[in-house]
């Protein structure tokens, strides 16, 4: 069976013509947003693998790296998930009684296609797009992301009663606040292009995923955590990586277990998630997810995107953000010092007008790290420079002593553990500059009381010992 590239748009598949071509060829699904970019060059300038399968099609994906992916599924391998879907109790609650499905993800991805294309048509329930659909109800399904709610939200846009979404460990602050506020329910299914949908959770309720029946787990040892590997009969068999200019053919073990690339660990409770193992660095001596940093900061509520990247570093991996944000630095930092626990804070931020992106629309971390890194090593040398010529006396400011610290003048009744992120070895620069200006050791039990946990406390400290002195 020839295979046929089609950049499929919404309108290929609700004009029927993805049904039509799977009769007669295999039809490969790329992004409409590919066309023009140099992976259009790599989809059509080098020859294509040929599937035999017939009723079969593949979807084209892309990770960070930005490399092609193509990821052959079997139309009977879909209908058996679309039963196990429409079998499972948690789904039927949520799609009972609804009228329309309102689908703001492209339907060329496998999360689109399967709940915002397949099982609309086989609830017979008509299918709306962000093109074809200004309004909703409240017997609407929204198949959508926790990006799209939160700025619908933010917006003050007409929500809907129920809602399904993917692509992220959603927040449980932003799944309480529009169950509060709105009524909103929210299934989360837990999956990728190459598994097909594992499990799922109520982010409200549930701290883990629960699996599929007929999904099988296996974990191996990977540093502190453990990589879940799956069997699946929605699981692809094989699936072609574009390297060197040429498809290769990645194919399953001989034991049929697929290593998913997540960090987590499983219990009779489910599977918690803690992140995809590229994105989890040691920061404070506590291993971090940094794809859960992004889901936290989304639960706060401030408004644009945030990019949380590594930043390495003699003494270790840090913590960069970068975001579009139109909140002052000064007010983000606070709110992440306030709400983040200490191993999340970042030591960096950048703002600028647009996230850096890959060809293939996603988040292009490689550009966002560098900028973070040159950012990071910025503030380090202003630091430095302001070590040397900042000149400490009696007559020196608190608060100019811990804007040579910190980089910002932090405000009265600030705490510094919590507030201001200070680790220990900005900590110990702050005592030995408080000693440049009183002229004298502060004894180690002086550093443990009260006086040191405010910008305030600080100020009586130092005029009580200079008094004294």
């Amino acid at each position: 069976m020839a295979s046929l590239l089609q950049f499929a748009s919404n309108d290929y598949f609700l004009s029927g013509n993805f049904e039509e071509d799977l009769n007669h060829s295999h039809p490969i699904l790329v992004d409409p947003l590919w066309r023009g970019t140099k992976l259009e060059r790599e989809l059509t300038e080098f020859p294509l693998p040929q599937i035999a399968n017939p009723r079969s099609f593949s979807l084209v994906t892309s990770g960070s790296s930005g490399l092609p992916k193509l990821v052959p599924k079997e139309l009977n391998q879909i209908q058996n998930e679309i039963h196990a879907w429409l079998s499972l109790p948690e789904f039927q609650n949520l799609s009972e009684g609804i009228r329309e499905v309102y689908v703001e993800v492209p339907f060329c991805h496998l999360y689109g296609l399967i709940w915002g294309y397949l099982l609309p048509k086989a609830l017979q329930v008509p299918i709306r797009t962000v093109q074809t659909n200004s309004n909703t109800n409240d017997r609407s399904l929204w198949i959508t992301s926790a990006p799209k709610l939160q700025m619908a939200l933010q917006q003050g846009q007409t929500l809907p009663e129920r809602a399904i979404v993917s692509g992220m460990k959603f927040p449980v602050p932003l799944a309480r606040e529009l169950r509060e506020r709105e009524g909103i329910s929210i299934l989360e299914i837990y999956g990728s292009t190459e598994t097909g949908g594992m499990g799922y959770r109520d982010p409200l309720r549930q701290n883990r995923f629960q699996m599929l029946q007929d999904v099988k787990l296996r974990f191996t040892s990977e540093a502190e955590e453990k990589e879940l590997q799956i069997q699946s009969p929605y699981l692809s068999k094989q699936f072609y990586s574009f390297q060197n200019n040429v498809w290769e053919v990645i194919s399953l073990p001989q034991d049929g277990y697929y290593a998913t690339g997540d960090l987590g660990d499983f219990s009779e409770l489910g599977f918690y998630l803690l992140g995809r193992k590229d994105r989890i660095i040691k920061h404070k001596g506590k291993r971090v997810s940094l794809d859960r940093i992004e889901s936290e900061i989304l639960g706060l509520g401030l408004p644009g995107q945030f990019v949380s990247v590594p930043i390495k570093q003699e003494s270790g991996d840090t913590i960069g953000i970068f975001t579009d944000s139109t909140t002052p630095i000064d007010q983000i930092y606070r709110t992440l010092r306030h709400e983040l626990p200490t191993s999340h804070v970042p030591r960096v931020i950048v703002i600028q007008k647009s996230i850096p992106k890959l060809p293939n629309g996603k988040t292009d971390y490689g550009s966002i790290t560098k900028l973070c890194l040159e950012e990071f090593l910025r503030l380090k040398t202003l630091q430095e420079n302001n070590d040397i010529s900042l000149v400490i006396d009696a007559n020196t400011t608190i608060p100019m002593i811990l804007k040579s610290i910190l980089g910002y003048e932090p405000k009265p009744n600030d705490h510094f553990v919590y507030d201001c992120g200070m680790d220990s070895i900005l900590f110990t620069e702050m005592v030995i500059k408080l000693e440049q200006k009183l002229e004298a050791k502060i004894p180690e039990e002086d550093k443990q009381t009260g006086y040191f946990v405010s910008l305030s406390g600080l100020e009586e400290y130092v005029k009580e010992k200079l008094y004294l002195h």
